[in-house]
Formats: C-alpha cells, structure tokens, sequence
C-alpha cells in the first residue's frame, strides 16, 4: 500500500512540476504611500484553482479588478492594492500582512520629529508535509519550479531585516516562502525602516542656521562695539543664541541616533 502512494504521489508530483507562480509585492514610497499587487498564475492544471482566488478577491473588494496574465503556458492574473498611507494599509491588512495571536504582531510605528521608524513583523505557515521522507527527493524535483515570492520595496535601506535576498542598497527585501508551502512549516519576515520628514528636517536646519546666524552677527556687534554696556548686551545675546544653536544641534543628533524599542502600544495592525 505505501509503495502504491509513493508512485501516485510522484504521478501527481510530476504533472504539477512547474504548475504555478505566485507573487506577493509590496511598494512603500517616500511619502508612506503603499501599492499592493498580488500575482497569481499557474497551468491548465491548476487554472481553475486560479480563477477561485480571483473570484474571492473580487467578492472581497468589489472596486479591484483583476489584469489578465499570459506568460508561455501559464496563465492567471495580478491584482493591484493602492493606500494612502501605511495605517490604512496596516488596519485593511490580511493574508501574509495580518497579525496573529502569539506568533507576529503585523505592522508597527514609532512617530518622531525627524522620521517615522516602522517595523514589519509579518507570518506566513502551512500545515507540515505528510509525504514520507523516501519520496521527498520526488517531490524536490517536481516542485523546483514552483514559486511564491514575498518582495519588499521600501523608500529607504532597511535598517533590521532577515530576507533571503537583499538588493538596492536594502531597498529591495525578497523571501522565498516556496519551501513552507510545499514542505509545510512557518516563516518570519521582518523588516524594520524609515519614511523621513523632509520637511521637519529643513525646518530644523533652517532654525539651526538663524541661530548660527544670529550667534555671528552679535559676536561680530560685540566685538565692534565701542560702548562697554552695549558690547555687553551683545555678548550676553550672542551667548544665548550660541546656547540654542549647541542645544539644538545636541537634540537634534539624539534623536537621529537614539535606539528605536516598539512595544504592543506602537501595533496599528488590526488583528483579524
């Protein structure tokens, strides 16, 4: 009886080698914009399976429709996401994205003056394979084509992160989740990144620079001054000015340097 499974299991192995692609991407922009798309194709083997996904995408988000996919002998289609800002996205979040009790908390956020920090704490599992161990080398050549892809592209480098593939300087995270799928068993992906606000930025340095200013042009009053009281009021006023500019910049590089710890309190994903 067992050898009689094996056989069919490789039978069934072999006719689905190849069978189907699936894409998961992931855009972050510089402005905390966020595009979704998912990709699914497969062979006449797998199609009608295909068209099932694209008909609950559909019944769940009426307004998304999905782009027809012809790639060779496969065929299937990609579906495409866009949210305002990444809290939109992290509350509508499902699938790969969600939280799950005891195991990944989704997306969190830390604010700050400078620059928002980010972390994504996503999990992906499937139930552990019950193909016995003399037909795993069957099943490892029959899946070597299948492929589902988790791929990150943020703004900025990724700070932490524990991808499979790194690219564009740590803009370009990729997870093989392809073993978990046919294998069973669960993933962590993680990532944690910047969106900075470039506009707090340039109100800060122009602050820093009136102060700088305001420090010279009264150190070059006290200096020129003949009066002994006025000299001494400019010198008391470039002090000031001197003091904010040292403070300012002292603050300034706390935070830019100060360690990022998220807490539960920081989780905007909604668990589902």
């Amino acid at each position: 009886m067992k050898k009689i499974f094996i056989v069919a299991l490789s039978l069934i192995c072999l006719s689905l080698a190849g069978c189907f692609q699936v894409k998961a991407d992931l855009i972050v922009t510089g402005d905390g914009a966020v595009v979704q798309r998912s990709k699914f194709i497969g062979n006449a083997l797998v199609i009608r399976k295909v068209e099932e996904w694209r008909e609950k995408i559909e019944k769940l988000h009426p307004n998304v429709k999905a782009e027809l996919i012809v790639d060779g002998d496969l065929r299937g289609y990609e579906f495409e996401f866009n949210y305002p800002d990444l809290e939109t996205f992290a509350r509508a979040a499902d699938g790969l994205y969600k939280p799950n009790a005891e195991k990944n908390r989704g997306i969190s956020r830390r604010t700050g003056w400078f620059f928002d920090t980010y972390d994504f704490d996503f999990y992906f599992t499937t139930p552990p394979s019950a193909i016995p161990p003399e037909a795993e080398f069957m099943t490892q050549a029959a899946f070597n084509d299948v492929e589902f892809d988790l791929n990150l592209q943020l703004p900025n480098a990724a700070e932490k992160n524990n991808a499979d593939e790194i690219s564009a300087d740590g803009k370009f995270l990729r997870w093989n989740l392809a073993p978990v799928l046919i294998h069973g068993g669960e993933k962590f992906m993680q990532a944690q990144f910047k969106i900075w606000h470039a506009e707090k930025i340039a109100l800060t340095a122009a602050i820093e620079l009136l102060f700088l200013a305001a420090t010279i042009f009264f150190f070059v009053k006290a200096r020129t001054q003949e009066d002994d009281d006025l000299a001494k009021d400019f010198r008391r006023k470039r002090n000031i000015f001197a003091g904010l500019a040292v403070a300012l910049m002292i603050i300034s590089v706390g935070i830019f340097f100060a360690p990022v710890n998220f807490t539960a309190a920081d989780v905007i994903s909604l668990a589902i």
